[in-house]
């Protein structure tokens, strides 16, 4: 049984050659399955149970086939099955589904009754149906090679719509019953099913996706390495076959990623060789290099810029996102990554002689604790206006994060309502906001920080980094580090993902972006950041006197080169006003 068993990056997964003489029957060489485990005692379990189908499925496959049965034949073996108990507990499962979901999974739902879920759980949804079909021949008394069993399956299909459409028929239009079944929706186009899936194939789309990215679609830069992109396309179509789009699922991505583990590091650096034979080559020698997780990773970019551009043309739904929520461990850059702030570090700073130093209506006073209050970016606090992105939204005072001429949010998510933390009001926030409107200031810490058409930020972020540095402050903690100690801290509570997304600026990994985020209401968000509490007190910081005036510019230090001294042959220095000899 080990031998079925292979490891494969993080998981387990169950692989067995198809015996030559029954590899054209079940058009594949080998059956291979992802076990969804890291623990051998699991993998071996579910290995087992896959040992036991695929042996009753070769000695099925291997029996002689005295009589071929016809489409009448398949016809009735399907209708016999159907009729059984087993099958009509399944068909049953169509009287609960609500109406949303009935509309929703309509064109879905055959498949779904075709797959069982407690015997074919560890096969993909292809080779459970193959499996179901195989089993109504059997029960039949016919047996048949590959090709029978694939008309099986579309039988089954074909009977199994004819329920769900009578089902359909029954909540929606319950009036046109009549003893005949009635199919209630018009006829599906070829191209767009119901669930708003395009079933086109995903090579129909290269040529019109690669013109828009090397173009610049959508208001994005022109992409200069667009041949790469194709390039990964390509490989998942050489690996995972020529799929519609509606058969591309999280599954699918992640059978994807595991092929891409098992290749040889070598390919794509030489002649071109087809993926699949790659992949054999790789099995026969465990002893060759694998692709990196790295490399996975740019694959996985390559295959989320065609699935953006799809959902930007419609032909999926921004709901569906297969590519997204995979994890590529070892992949992030450890130099630049960061630690949250500690308490430790943080009454480090505040208690600093250079913080208690500083005005309280200067930027060094204000930046951190706004970013510690709201996990705000360094440059969108530098960005707001006081008379224009402080606002006030359903009686709550806060920050509107917003584009305009001349700077963008980060993402399209980064376009954002955000409360103002109580304790910034306790504080004098609002005091230091109407002070720097009645003195018509640009931006929020005008003139400190100048506008120098680029960055309002920079200047800041190195006199912080210096002071950071001079405190003995880890080099892994940075002004950055405040967005994440927020966002730790509203992690170990109850409050969903998305909400705290909303607040932060993230994207998220549900596919619904800033789409859904805009739909959350002022007081859910205010709820979100009045749930932060900082990991130190603050009581010893009193309330800010914002009578002082602004304090002046952060001097920019001009670089200079530094040209090493001439000397005379005494070596004394020789002064500018004397030439070399």
């Amino acid at each position: 049984m080990s031998s079925y068993l292979r490891r494969e990056a993080d998981s387990f997964v169950f692989r067995r050659r198809v015996p030559p003489h029954l590899q054209a029957r079940l058009r594949r060489k080998e059956l291979y399955r992802s076990l969804n485990t890291t623990m051998r005692r699991m993998a071996k379990l579910r290995a087992a149970e896959l040992f036991i189908q695929t042996e009753g499925l070769f000695r099925m496959l291997e029996e002689e086939e005295d009589y071929v049965p016809t489409d009448e034949d398949i016809r009735a073996a399907v209708r016999w099955s159907l009729s059984t108990e087993v099958w009509q507990e399944r068909i049953k499962k169509l009287q609960s589904r609500t109406p949303g979901s009935l509309r929703a999974h309509h064109a879905d739902l055959a498949r779904s009754l075709m797959v069982n879920v407690e015997t074919d759980a560890l096969f993909k949804e292809r080779d459970a149906m193959y499996v179901e079909a195989q089993y109504v021949l059997e029960d039949a008394g016919f047996t048949g090679n590959g090709k029978i069993v694939a008309r099986t399956v579309e039988a089954m299909l074909h009977a199994l719509q004819e329920h769900v459409d009578k089902r359909m028929q029954e909540v929606f239009r319950p009036e046109a019953s009549t003893s005949h079944l009635v199919t209630v929706e018009a006829p599906i186009s070829p191209t767009v099913r119901a669930s708003g899936i395009s079933s086109a194939r995903i090579s129909q789309f290269l040529a019109d996706w690669q013109k828009d990215i090397i173009a610049g679609y959508n208001h994005h830069n022109p992409l200069k390495d667009a041949d790469q992109y194709l390039k990964t396309v390509e490989l998942f179509i050489g690996l995972m076959g020529d799929l519609p789009l509606d058969q591309i699922t999280f599954d699918v991505a992640s059978e994807f990623r595991t092929f891409i583990l098992s290749m040889p590091a070598t390919h794509g650096k030489g002649a071109v060789v087809s993926p699949k034979k790659e992949l054999a080559r790789a099995a026969a020698n465990e002893m060759l290099p694998r692709v990196t997780m790295k490399t996975v990773k740019r694959h996985f970019s390559g295959m989320r810029s065609i699935w953006k551009w799809l959902t930007y043309k419609k032909h999926v739904p921004a709901t569906l996102q297969p590519f997204a929520g995979h994890s590529f461990p070892g992949t992030k850059n450890k130099k630049s990554a960061r630690d949250d702030w500690s308490r430790e570090d943080l009454q480090r700073l505040l208690t600093s002689s250079e913080y208690r130093s500083a005005p309280t209506s200067s930027a060094l006073h204000w930046l951190p604790l706004i970013a510690l209050h709201g996990g705000m970016r360094l440059e969108e606090i530098c960005r707001l206006r006081p008379d224009v992105d402080i606002i006030t939204r359903d009686a709550i005072p806060c920050f509107n994060i917003t584009p305009r001429e001349g700077w963008d949010p980060k993402t399209e998510a980064g376009a954002r309502i955000i409360p103002i933390h109580p304790w910034l009001i306790k504080h004098g926030f609002m005091n230091f906001v109407k002070l720097q409107r009645t003195r018509a200031a640009g931006h929020l810490f005008s003139p400190q920080l100048p506008d120098n058409g680029k960055s309002l930020s920079k200047e800041f972020s190195r006199h912080f980094s210096k002071i950071k540095i001079a405190l003995g402050v880890s080099g892994k903690t940075s002004f950055h580090s405040f967005r994440h100690t927020f966002r730790t801290v509203l992690d170990s509570t109850d409050l969903k993902d998305s909400h705290i997304n909303a607040v932060m600026g993230h994207e998220g990994g549900g596919g619904e972006g800033a789409t859904y985020t805009k739909r959350i209401t002022t007081a859910k968000l205010k709820e979100v950041v009045e749930a932060f509490q900082s990991p130190l007190d603050l009581a010893f910081l009193e309330v800010a006197d914002t009578s002082a005036p602004p304090p002046a510019p952060i001097a920019r230090i001009k670089k200079r080169k530094l040209t090493p001294p001439l000397l005379a042959a005494n070596g004394k220095i020789l002064r500018p006003s004397v030439k070399r000899q």
